[in-house]
């Protein structure tokens, strides 16, 4: 078959690619009409002047090289017939005539048929995965075959490893049947699938890696599948797949586009194994060196989808364990997390991801700091003094530094923190956030500013202050002359928190009542009382208990206090009875120290010592 005759093309004139294709020098109207009209006999020679009444015009074809003029008859059948191809026909269809795209259709479907009978041989059953699983085995086994036959001449193993590559690929098609992942288990393939991760072509590995995250990922396991998954994973693990994979990253460089998704498909799969099963978490981070090399990754100061999936997976993995805590803190983790977050004290991320990233360092650090040990990590490595001053530069990162210091000064093992933060001025910087000063300007720099949320975490520093400061020292004295000062502006806020927060406490309370009008005794169980005050808390109980747990105490420590709050109080209608009621909700919010409140069975309650020995009444 002469191929360019059939799409008009001269032999001699194909275009070497180099250049843009062009018109020949000298267009001839053949060229025009061969271009331009569809199954049309051509005429020999070029058109010239004739007799007939015919309207004739001239028309001009230009060519990089040279223009030349050419008279066409009938111009106004000729123009007619431009406008219908230039509708539907060249610059539509490709300039090819119904011939031509019928022998290309011919082309594209035996391609078609071909990459059928290759690609999608293997029916989604049980045969059809035996069939996938043993020509994997065929090509795993002729390719070290072959690797050890020519160590020295990759020409001779690299279709067999192209062979593997495919092998791979085809096992995709098994996240669309879940449910037969106990069959690949029990057919021996899985030693053979993470065997590949250790081979001397890391595009192999890279294939599997993808394949594994892929097959693990959450999206893919309905809930009747999840015993299937169960048995995938744990031959998986059987086979120390996640020590493969994290030796494997030691393997790639980020520099090549290929390693780097190889690096974040990693990381994929560590997530779909902690999902799946989150105490898998302590075990990755006990046999493996996932959490060094995160911390090395996530030092590199350039911003991009690596780093940031690194944040995730070091927040996941501190979430729930005291293990994986410490074990960050025997790494210099704190310090690694500390010198991260030092970046945005005076400036903000640039877009979302890099929000997204910080926030991922500020809730790992959060997490971190459940354990005593890593206070004390966090106070040496001077984390107060940076969340302080992010505090004062009223960036982005003032709303999680904020939470942070709630963190580090809660319990009494935060006493030490307490005690710094006072040494460093930073009740004047916490006071000015309570009193709400430029706090206007700040909500409409940064629409995700939670002002409830603000508040909850700095009531919980000003409780632990309370909490942890000893008493009659200079931090506790300097801690109470900033209730009193200025005419104890800081006390008429803490009420007017109350007010707010005990406002809408009480219309989620009346909605509570309804619903349990409308049931029956025996219909209310634990779990819907547990809902019931989960509710009431996310209206804001919690928060309007530290802040009654505040005015409880600067009224038993001061009595001019004690006097302007019972002012205010009565002028609302309300009473310090009122405190007691919601104080007595939570009973865990009492002990401090060597003193916790007892209640009474009169209208009264007391704060005593835990010796037994009363110090004052609050009526």
């Amino acid at each position: 078959m002469n191929v360019d005759k059939i799409f008009n093309i001269p032999s001699n004139k194909i275009p070497s690619g180099k250049n843009k294709r062009k018109l020949s020098a000298n267009p001839n109207i053949e060229v025009l009409k061969a271009v331009r009209l569809h199954n049309e006999e051509q005429e020999d020679g070029p058109f010239v002047e004739s007799g007939s009444s015919s309207k004739k015009k001239v028309v001009r074809i230009s060519d990089e090289v040279e223009e030349k003029e050419y008279y066409i008859d009938d111009y106004e059948e000729y123009e007619k017939q431009e406008e219908e191809e230039e509708e539907g026909g060249r610059f539509y269809g490709g300039g090819l005539t119904e011939e031509q795209k019928r022998i290309l259709d011919l082309v594209d479907q035996v391609d078609v048929e071909e990459v059928g009978r290759d690609t999608f041989a293997f029916a989604l059953d049980v045969a059809g995965v035996r069939k996938m699983i043993l020509k994997l085995e065929k090509a795993i086994t002729k390719n070290q075959e072959l690797r050890v036959k020519f160590p020295d001449d990759p020409t001779k193993f690299m279709e067999s490893e192209a062979d593997l590559d495919e092998g791979i690929k085809h096992l995709l098609t098994l996240t669309e049947v879940p449910d037969l992942y106990s069959q690949v288990v029990q057919m021996g393939a899985v030693p053979s699938i993470v065997s590949l991760l250790s081979h001397e072509n890391t595009d192999i590995a890279i294939d599997v890696v993808e394949l594994l995250n892929e097959l693990t990922d959450e999206d893919v396991v309905a809930e009747n599948d999840e015993d299937a998954m169960k048995v995938f994973i744990d031959s998986l693990l059987e086979n120390q797949v996640l020590e493969l994979l994290i030796q494997n990253l030691s393997r790639l460089n980020e520099d090549e586009t290929n390693d780097k998704q190889g690096i974040f498909n990693t990381l994929g799969v560590i997530e779909n194994f902690t999902s799946f099963d989150p105490s898998l978490s302590e075990k990755l981070v006990k046999d493996t060196s996932i959490l060094q090399w995160i911390l090395t990754r996530i030092k590199v100061r350039t911003f991009d989808s690596n780093r940031q999936y690194c944040s995730e997976i070091l927040a996941i993995l501190l979430q729930n364990s005291r293990a994986n805590r410490l074990k960050l803190g025997e790494l210099s983790g704190v310090d690694t997390l500390l010198q991260v977050l030092n970046a945005y004290k005076r400036k903000d991320p640039k877009d979302a991801d890099e929000t997204e990233m910080m926030e991922n360092f500020f809730d790992a650090l959060c997490s971190a700091l459940a354990e005593p040990e890593i206070k004390t990590l966090f106070l040496e490595g001077e984390g107060v003094e940076l969340m302080l001053i992010m505090m004062k530069e009223k960036m982005m990162s003032r709303m999680r530094s904020i939470k942070i210091l709630d963190y580090a000064l809660s319990n009494p093992e935060g006493a030490n923190c307490c005690e710094r933060f006072v040494d460093i001025f930073g009740l004047k910087t916490l006071f000015s956030n309570f009193m709400r000063k430029g706090l206007k300007k700040f909500k409409k720099s940064y629409r995700s500013f939670s002002e409830a949320e603000e508040e909850e975490h700095i009531i919980g520093i000003i409780v632990s202050l309370l909490k942890n400061l000893p008493q009659n020292s200079e931090h506790r004295l300097r801690l109470f002359n900033k209730f009193i000062e200025n005419d104890l502006e800081k006390v008429d806020r803490l009420l007017e928190m109350r007010e707010a927060y005990e406002l809408k406490v009480s219309v989620v309370d009346k909605e509570i009542e309804e619903e349990k009008k409308e049931l029956e005794d025996d219909e209310i169980d634990d779990e819907m009382l547990d809902e019931m005050y989960m509710k009431r808390l996310n209206a804001g109980l919690f928060t309007l208990q530290l802040v009654d747990l505040t005015i409880a105490w600067i009224c038993y420590e001061e009595p001019m206090i004690k006097e302007h709050v019972t002012i205010l109080l009565n002028r609302t209608g309300r009473s310090l009875a009122n405190v007691k009621t919601i104080l007595e909700g939570r009973t865990d919010f009492l002990i401090f120290s060597n003193l916790c409140f007892y209640y009474s069975s009169t209208d009264k309650f007391s704060l005593i010592r835990i010796d037994g020995t009363s110090n004052n009444q609050i009526k």
